[in-house]
C-alpha cells in the first residue's frame, strides 16, 4: 500500500482511529474510555490472585525439549540447562524453519512452543512461590537476550505474503489453493506462529513487568512494538474482520489485550472484546458447529475442539476482566458447540452428516493424518466447560487419546498461559 488509509470505526461510546502507511502503524489515537465500562485489567493478565490454591504448574518434557518426552521439567531458570536452552532461542530462524519442516497440513513449532512454556511456567511458579528474587536475573537477562536478538522479527508479514500472491508466486489460500494439497506451502503460518510468539512473550513480559531494569525495559517495549506492529495487530485486525474460523489466541483477541496490558491502555480494551465477540457470533452457526473449524476432513473434531477452546477462552477472558457486555445468545450458541464436540466424541458418522457450507479444500481425507480425539493442546478444555459453561464436561474428560497426547504440555499455547489459572 502506497497510499496513506485511515480506518474509522464508530462503536457506542469509543472511537477509534488508525492511521496506516505502507502496511505499517502510524498513529493510534481517538479512543474515548466508556464511563459505563466496568473492565479492568487483572494484576497477572488472566488471574487477580495467584497462589498454590489458585494455580499449580508442574513442567514436564515434550517436543522440542532437551529432556526425554514426558519426564519432570524443572520449572526453575537458574538451572544452568534451562537458562542454556532457553539463550538458544537467540539463533532461533523461525523463517528458515517453518520453510524446511512444515507445509499446510503440519506446523513444526515445537522448538519456540517448548521455550516459551518453560519461561511461563517458571515465572508462575516464581511467584507463587515468592522466589521471584531469585529467578529474576535469569528471567530478565533470557526476555531481553530474544529481544536484542530479534527473534521471530525476520518472519516475513501479511503485507509480504500479499505481495507475493498479487506477483502469482503464493497461492491465494493454503492447501495449494483450498485444493486440499496437504504438502503445498502455507506462508500464512508463519505470520500466524509469529503472532502467536509475540503474544505470549508480551504476556511474560507483563508478568515481570517491575523486574526489568531501565535500560532492559526501553529494549524489551521496542521489541514489543515491533512485534504488535508488524505481526500480532495486521493478523487480529485481518481474522477478527473475516468470518472465517476460530482459532489461537481467541482468534488475535487475547494477543491484543495482552499489548493493551502492557502498555495500560484499560481504554481501548472494550473495542477489542467487542471486535472478538462480534468474529465469534459470525463463525458460530445456529446448531453449534463452527465455520471451518467443524468441517476439517480426517481431523474435523480436532479442529472443532481448538474452536470450543478459544470460543470458550474469550469468553473466560471476559469475565476475569470484568468486562460486562458479552451477549447471552452467543453464551448459548458457544455453549452448543460443545454439544457438537461431544457428539464428535462419541459419534463422529451422525456428527458428519453436518456437511460443510463453504466449499472450502483445507484439509485431508487421508486416514494416516487423521485426529478423532480432543485437541492435545487444549489442555484444559474440561476445566473451561465446567467453570465457564452450563455443559458437561464428562466426555472430553474422558477422551483417552486427548488425555495421552496433552501429558507433554502444562501451557495452553491457544492461550499463553494454562487456563485453570484464570481467576
Amino acid at each position: 500500500m502506497k497510499n496513506i488509509f485511515i480506518l474509522l470505526f464508530l462503536i457506542p461510546s469509543l472511537s477509534f482511529s488508525l492511521t496506516f502507511k505502507d502496511g505499517k502503524i502510524v498513529e493510534e489515537n481517538k479512543f474515548e474510555f466508556d464511563k459505563n465500562s466496568t473492565t479492568v485489567i487483572p494484576k497477572y493478565f488472566f488471574a487477580h490472585v495467584l497462589n498454590s490454591n489458585t494455580c499449580t504448574i508442574k513442567g514436564v518434557h515434550g517436543d522440542g525439549s532437551y529432556g526425554e518426552k514426558y519426564s519432570e521439567l524443572d520449572l526453575d531458570l537458574t538451572n544452568e540447562k534451562n537458562f542454556n536452552y532457553l539463550m538458544k532461542l537467540t539463533e532461533y530462524d523461525w523463517q528458515k524453519e517453518h520453510e524446511d519442516r512444515s507445509n499446510s497440513l503440519s506446523v513444526n513449532h515445537e522448538k519456540h512452543t517448548s521455550r516459551l512454556a518453560l519461561l511461563h511456567g517458571s515465572i508462575i511458579n516464581a511467584i507463587i512461590s515468592n522466589n521471584m528474587e531469585l529467578q529474576s536475573d535469569s528471567i530478565t537477562k533470557i526476555m531481553t537476550a530474544w529481544a536484542e536478538s530479534g527473534v521471530f522479527l525476520n518472519t516475513m508479514t501479511l503485507e509480504d505474503i500479499n505481495k507475493l500472491k498479487e506477483q502469482g508466486k503464493a497461492d491465494r489460500l493454503c492447501y495449494g489453493g483450498s485444493k486440499g494439497d496437504t504438502k503445498a506451502k502455507c506462508l500464512p503460518h508463519k505470520v500466524h506462529e509469529a503472532h502467536i510468539y509475540g503474544a505470549s512473550f508480551i504476556i511474560n513480559a507483563y508478568l515481570v513487568k517491575d523486574q526489568f531494569s531501565k535500560e532492559q525495559f526501553i529494549l524489551i517495549d521496542k521489541y514489543i512494538q515491533k512485534l504488535y506492529e508488524k505481526y500480532i495487530f495486521p493478523w487480529a485486525d485481518k481474522h477478527l474482520n473475516d468470518d472465517r474460523a476460530f482459532i489461537q489466541m481467541a482468534d488475535g483477541t487475547i494477543s491484543v489485550i495482552a499489548y493493551l496490558a502492557w502498555k495500560n491502555k484499560l481504554e481501548e480494551v472494550d473495542f477489542w472484546f467487542d471486535r472478538g465477540i462480534k468474529k465469534a457470533s459470525k463463525v458460530i452457526y445456529e446448531d453449534g458447529y463452527i465455520h471451518n473449524n467443524s468441517f476439517r476432513g480426517v481431523r474435523d473434531v480436532w479442529y472443532h475442539s481448538q474452536g470450543v477452546n478459544n470460543l470458550l477462552g474469550l469468553l473466560a477472558i471476559t469475565e476475569v476482566w470484568n468486562y460486562n457486555k458479552f451477549p447471552a445468545e452467543l453464551k448459548q450458541r458457544i455453549f452448543k458447540t460443545i454439544d457438537v464436540l461431544n457428539l464428535g466424541l462419541t459419534d463422529v458418522e451422525k456428527y458428519r452428516e453436518r456437511k460443510d457450507p463453504s466449499g472450502l479444500k483445507n484439509f485431508s481425507t487421508d486416514q494416516k493424518d487423521a485426529a478423532y480425539h480432543v485437541h492435545q493442546m487444549a489442555i484444559s478444555l474440561d476445566w473451561l466447560i465446567e467453570n465457564f459453561s452450563d455443559r458437561d464436561p464428562t466426555h472430553v474428560r474422558e477422551n483417552y487419546m486427548w488425555k495421552a497426547k496433552k501429558s507433554q504440555y502444562f501451557v495452553d499455547r491457544n492461550f499463553g498461559f494454562e487456563p485453570k489459572c484464570m481467576n
